[in-house]
């Protein structure tokens, strides 16, 4: 049953997105609809597996696929893997549902959902991977259709460009990734995920780890390789930007735990000092960036830079509890900082402008916008009781119990950033005076308010009893 609901959950975006693309023509004022409910099946798929997962049951299936090096064809399925491969589901769904109006009497819609199913297949397709070549090849999968989705329906005349940027930056950092792939099999005879990393002599293993983290710091955008993001997830559409900021850049952070934390344990204490700090530059880089930022989604954008920073120390310190909070952040800022780019969509859609400057008095004109900007903001800010507070508060926790005390207290401080540039954002778009030409200004659309209430209500539910989460969702070593 778990190896069947796991295929499924990667099939069926997989199939709806060749449908679409080849019958979408004939049905296409119903194509976001159709992408919406084959979405939300694979969301069904991954929580059919809840059962064995909360019973902590680690299920690993495989076939056969190339005898000849032994290579198996499969999918894991444990407290992490089900855990975050959910997460990449709902935000994809919603951001499907949220895309029928967003979307609305643009081009290429046929092409458009076809794109976004596969990129959620891409990113399933990692999360759940069984072996790293298969890992490989969905890491490309979930390149390729989001490349197309910002060059061909990018916001500006500069998407080509941009596009083009991401797609090479990416790529290169895969490449990176694959060679320290074909390294471990070098030296292992295996594919399966890492477990015994002891087989790799002393002298190569800090490079195989070296062309691994590259690979993973790219996907996270940790600086300094971090300067294709702001450029891509801004020009994005809104509803793939949500999966861009809030998804993709996630999939780093899960390689990282599965493949360096699990495999590679004694480099990473090895390297826990470095990794912290670059963890930390990253969040004091990221967050004064989105300070001086006038552009909402770049504002996001450089938000994402900062948060990832979060995770990477979380990770890098090497601790359960600081390797359990960055994991549970990677599902908390999925949540969130979906939640704000939706938000900053349902803006734009209805003011048609990106500038926070021309914004203003929104609150009683948008009042369910405001209201989840809020609580996405405080959340990504460390405000009990909303669930990005938990995670956070256990990232430093794990960075106090590993020994780091003074580069974790400069974590700490460096949060104040974060509120800073959140509640700027908030005051200005939402009170203060209403611009002349927003005075008429509505309520987004139902179509896009509903995906931005249940991840609001997700935010705050989770929050309030943060055991949802952490019953099922533990460190991968």
């Amino acid at each position: 049953m778990i190896l069947h609901a796991s295929l499924l959950a990667i099939i069926l975006p997989i199939f709806s997105a060749i449908l679409i693309y080849v019958f979408g023509k004939y049905t296409e004022k119903y194509v976001g609809w159709i992408a919406t409910a084959m979405a939300s099946l694979s969301v069904c798929m991954i929580l059919s597996m809840v059962t064995d997962v909360v019973e902590k049951v680690s299920i690993r299936d495989t076939y056969v696929w190339i005898p000849s090096i032994e290579l198996k064809l499969g999918f894991v399925v444990d407290t992490v893997s089900f855990t975050i491969a959910l997460i990449v589901a709902v935000v994809s769904a919603l951001s499907c549902f949220y895309s029928i109006k967003y979307m609305e009497n643009k081009r290429g819609q046929t092409g458009y959902y076809a794109s976004l199913l596969l990129f959620m297949a891409g990113m399933i397709g990692v999360i759940l991977s069984a072996n790293l070549i298969q890992f490989y090849l969905f890491w490309e999968l979930m390149l390729i259709p989001s490349y197309f989705l910002i060059a061909s329906w990018g916001v500006s005349k500069k998407r080509l460009t941009i596009g083009f940027k991401y797609f090479i930056f990416t790529h290169i950092g895969a490449l990176f990734m694959l060679m320290g792939i074909l390294s471990i099999y070098a030296f292992t005879g295996t594919f399966d995920l890492p477990q015994a990393s002891a087989e790799i002599p002393p002298t190569s293993i800090l490079t195989v780890f070296a062309l691994l983290l590259i690979g993973f710091s790219v996907k996270m955008a940790i600086f300094p390789v971090h300067t294709w993001l702001p450029d891509a997830h801004s020009e994005a559409p809104t509803p793939i930007s949500a999966m861009l900021s809030g998804v993709m850049i996630k999939c780093g952070a899960y390689a990282f735990a599965r493949i360096l934390l699990s495999g590679f344990g004694q480099t990473v204490t090895q390297t826990s000092d470095v990794l912290a700090i670059l963890g930390v530059v990253t969040m004091i880089y990221g967050g004064l960036m989105a300070l001086a930022q006038t552009d909402i989604k770049r504002l996001l954008a450089y938000s994402s830079i900062s948060q990832m920073g979060y995770i990477f120390f979380g990770l890098g310190v090497y601790s359960t509890m600081g390797a359990t909070g960055a994991l549970f952040h990677v599902v908390n800022h999925a949540v969130c900082k979906s939640l704000l780019f939706m938000c900053a969509g349902a803006i734009i859609h209805q003011t048609g402008t990106r500038n926070i400057r021309r914004l203003g008095g929104l609150a009683d004109k948008m009042p369910i916008t405001c209201a989840a900007s809020l609580i996405g903001a405080l959340s990504l800010a460390g405000t009990p009781p909303l669930n990005g507070f938990w995670s956070e508060w256990m990232i430093f926790s794990g960075g106090i119990s590993s020994g780091k005390i003074l580069i974790t207290t400069i974590a700490v401080v460096s949060t104040a950033i974060t509120a800073g540039y959140y509640l700027w954002f908030i005051w200005r778009a939402f009170f203060g005076t209403t611009p002349k030409e927003l005075e008429n200004t509505k309520e987004a659309s139902w179509l896009m308010c509903i995906p931005i209430i249940i991840l609001a209500a997700i935010a705050v539910v989770v929050g309030i009893w943060p055991d949802i989460v952490l019953t099922v969702l533990s460190a991968p070593f």
